[in-house]
């Protein structure tokens, strides 16, 4: 959001306090716009940590999966899973451990 944005919004709530009778102390409105100006930019380094964290996240899920797909098919019969159920786990992006969890029993009742 620009500064320019900012001072339109707080002088159109300024406005709307005139109107109604309410007229907010000019120090106040001062405030206001600051405030505005200290949110945005926090707001953006929030939202890009996030994305870094759910980007590290999905690699490390990815780089489990794939070392998983190298084990031989006894050591995969061993953790009740086969090369089916980690492609599917692969190609479901958030839902891995869940989709391997519900392999895992429904081969171990086998």
């Amino acid at each position: 959001m620009s500064n320019h944005n900012i001072s339109r919004t707080a002088i159109a709530s300024a406005t709307d306090h005139r109107d109604s009778g309410l007229a907010p102390h000019p120090s106040k409105l001062g405030q206001q716009a600051r405030s505005l100006e200290a949110v945005a930019p926090a707001n953006l380094l929030v939202a890009f940590a996030l994305w870094i964290t759910k980007a590290q996240t999905a690699r490390s899920r990815r780089a489990a999966l794939l070392g998983l797909l190298e084990l031989n098919n006894a050591r995969l019969d061993d953790l009740g899973i086969s090369r089916d159920d980690l492609i599917i786990a692969m190609t479901s992006n958030a839902h891995a451990g869940s989709i391997l969890h519900a392999a895992r029993v429904r081969n171990s009742s086998i």
